[in-house]
């Protein structure tokens, strides 16, 4: 069975934990529209988030460390950040396996995963796991979507599958240990740089004799724009195709009404005069 792992943010470190948990919501139902309904999700947290989802394969657990920064910012000094989402990651690893779990995707809550996703790792048990080289970037509100052909794994999180028992998750692992007990038996660099990182997994693998493969499909839309997440200009000079039936069937985004488009259109002509103006 494939598990689904994904964290949430302090509600202390968030811009609005309202839009997170919006967020969430809609990674959430896509994650759950799996055409193999052999899957399980959990999500760690903090402050138990408020979505109007209804189904028993998402498992939420809560923890109670620490704030990674005291001030009432989205913006956290990254090795806490790191630190964080590790040792979340590593309870809910745990937690996967505690469900059956024998593979782990991790994702972010704002991505949207691809449905055949736990169908094809159900299909190939005992695989050291994959990666997604490709995917797609979506800015929040638009109707269109930026293809990224090469290293997409390099520069998202949602894009990873890894055959549990690899992942250097010890036994006794929970939720009611500290984040220093968790590092303690699980190692800094396991828990920081791997799975805080939760990426280049198919490099560190790969000197022990396991092969990940890239999926055969594009694993996750990132979506970008949200206010939560600080992603950059990714899609300055990409080509961009219009929302398709064929995305909203793969990942379920729909394109936005007209009338909403044109405001997203606006909203960012503005922001980008704005900033001419100041510069």
């Amino acid at each position: 069975m494939l598990g689904f792992v994904t964290t949430v943010r302090h509600p202390l470190n968030s811009t609005s934990y309202d839009r997170v948990e919006r967020l969430l919501e809609a990674t959430l139902r896509s994650v759950c529209r799996q055409s193999d309904p052999d899957f399980c999700v959990v999500v760690v947290h903090n402050q138990l988030p408020k979505v109007e989802l209804a189904d028993n394969r998402v498992h939420f657990v809560q923890v109670g460390f620490p704030a990674p920064s005291e001030e009432r910012t989205s913006r956290i000094d990254f090795s806490a950040h790191l630190r964080d989402k590790g040792t979340k990651y590593a309870v809910g690893i745990a937690t996967a396996q505690e469900l059956g779990a024998d593979h782990i995707m991790f994702f972010d809550a704002d991505d949207l995963l691809h449905n055949g996703l736990a169908k094809w790792s159900n299909e190939h048990p005992g695989h050291a796991g994959w990666y997604s080289p490709t995917g797609f970037i979506h800015t929040v509100g638009t109707s269109h979507v930026q293809f990224v052909p090469l290293d997409f794994h390099r520069k998202n999180g949602s894009t990873s599958i890894v055959r549990l028992d690899l992942l250097g998750i010890p036994n006794g692992i929970s939720r009611s240990l500290t984040q220093d007990d968790i590092v303690r038996q699980v190692g800094v660099h396991t828990i920081d740089e791997m799975m805080g990182r939760h990426g280049g997994w198919q490099d560190f693998l790969a000197p022990q004799g396991r092969f990940m493969e890239p999926l055969p499909f594009p694993a996750a839309i990132w979506e970008i724009g949200t206010g939560e997440n600080h992603s950059g200009n990714l899609v300055s000079g990409r080509a961009a195709t219009r929302i398709d039936d064929q995305i909203t069937e793969d990942f379920g985004l729909a394109p936005p009404s007209f009338v909403s488009a044109t405001r997203r259109r606006l909203a960012v002509t503005a922001k980008r005069l704005l900033l001419r103006v100041r510069n």
